[in-house]
């Protein structure tokens, strides 16, 4: 089932149970089954947030690329409103008179209650299960919620009971229903609201994305990671210090981080990786220029190399050829070489690959606007076709 249908199955659950209740807590005079009722009505609204809640959280629409999550944390958030209202409620009821049961509509509750109990523990301990599967907060706050009509539900029961020897405590089960119900309203604010608040991700969690990362010996050093919760989804932003100088094989690492991260830790929805190379003071980028002073479109026509980074030079006797002009920029120790195109020659290709040196092909004539695109796309390999493109 989806979680959607979970929802409608606690909904019809809590609007049964709230009309037995409310019939039985009339006929016996007993406050904590009223009490109860009032609880039962409440989860019913509660289950109606976390019906509409499940319904949005998983749409993405151009505002929202993230998804609509964490409506699924704000509905938990009112479920939890709702049972403090009906906490208060109970508590206040119980500290006025003194409540008498009415014996003689006794089995007709001690049925109602028993009803109760049972159904609430069945449906609480499988909605629970679904709610971790199916990765929905919602749905394991409601079944927090179904869970403490089941303790309600035990109370009220001890106190039929106990009105069966000849003891009228009603009134304070009532009051324990109140306590229970209050304690848990507040541990799913505490936890949802530090949700909103973008709480880290448990370190459990955080160890297993270590592992993956560290399980790729290009890795060197982990920079930072932050992970996020948003309505069961978690999002991932991480700095890595990576070896190699070679752009595409890189980019390719990068890419099987992120798949290898998504299916070890089931619950990622998305990841975004930067990337810093071991040696960034020795990387250079060389850009060829024609003889106008733009970006050259092939090598053939190319009249100067502009190298940038560590102390910047300008080669204005290049060698003719492309195989000549190839081995000039793999001697550099350039890690990008920017072009309009990439060499004809097959050997010129070798040799700039035995370089490791990546081609960059752009149309932008400005050779500084072509230096920056590039250094855009390196600081973000994610996005190595922001501007320009490379082969």
């Amino acid at each position: 089932m989806k979680k959607h249908h979970w929802a409608l199955i606690s909904l019809s659950l809590n609007l049964i149970q709230s009309l037995l209740k409310f019939v039985a807590g009339v006929l016996t005079g007993s406050l904590s089954m009223i009490g109860e009722a009032v609880h039962s009505l409440s989860d019913s609204f509660a289950s109606v947030i976390a019906f509409i809640t499940i319904k949005l959280s998983d749409k993405k629409v151009q505002r929202f690329p993230y998804g609509l999550y964490r409506l699924e944390n704000l509905g938990s958030i009112i479920i939890a409103f709702f049972l403090l209202l009906t906490a208060y409620e109970i508590g206040k009821r119980a500290m006025g008179k003194e409540v008498v049961i009415k014996e003689e509509y006794l089995g007709f509750g001690l049925g109602v209650v028993l009803f109760s109990l049972v159904s609430s523990l069945t449906l609480s301990i499988l909605e629970r299960r679904a709610g971790k599967r199916l990765n929905s907060p919602t749905l394991v706050a409601d079944s927090y919620h179904t869970l403490t009509d089941a303790f309600g539900s035990s109370l009220v029961l001890l106190s039929l009971l106990s009105a069966y020897m000849g003891y009228q405590l009603d009134r304070y089960f009532a009051f324990g229903v109140a306590m229970l119900i209050g304690y848990t309203a507040f541990g799913i604010l505490w936890r949802e609201v530090s949700v909103l608040l973008d709480i880290s991700a448990d370190e459990k969690t955080l160890e297993r994305i270590r592992e993956v990362l560290l399980s790729f010996p290009e890795v060197k050093e982990i920079k930072s990671l932050f992970v996020r919760s948003s309505g069961g989804r978690l999002f991932a932003d991480i700095i890595l210090v990576l070896e190699g100088r070679d752009f595409i094989k890189i980019h390719q690492i990068v890419d099987r981080i992120e798949n290898k991260l998504k299916e070890e830790v089931k619950e990622l929805d998305m990841v975004f990786i930067h990337y810093e190379p071991v040696d960034s003071v020795g990387l250079k980028v060389g850009v060829l220029v024609d003889e106008k002073g733009e970006v050259s479109p092939n090598f053939e026509k190319a009249k100067e190399l502009l190298v940038f980074g560590g102390s910047p030079e300008r080669l204005s006797s290049l060698p003719e050829g492309e195989d000549a002009l190839s081995e000039l920029i793999k001697s550099k120790g350039l890690l990008v070489v920017v072009c309009g195109h990439h060499p004809f020659s097959s050997s010129a290709k070798g040799i700039l690959t035995q370089g490791s040196v990546f081609v960059w092909e752009t149309e932008e004539k400005n050779p500084y606007k072509a230096l920056r695109e590039v250094v855009y796309n390196l600081c973000d390999v994610q996005d190595f076709d922001k501007k320009g493109k490379g082969d």
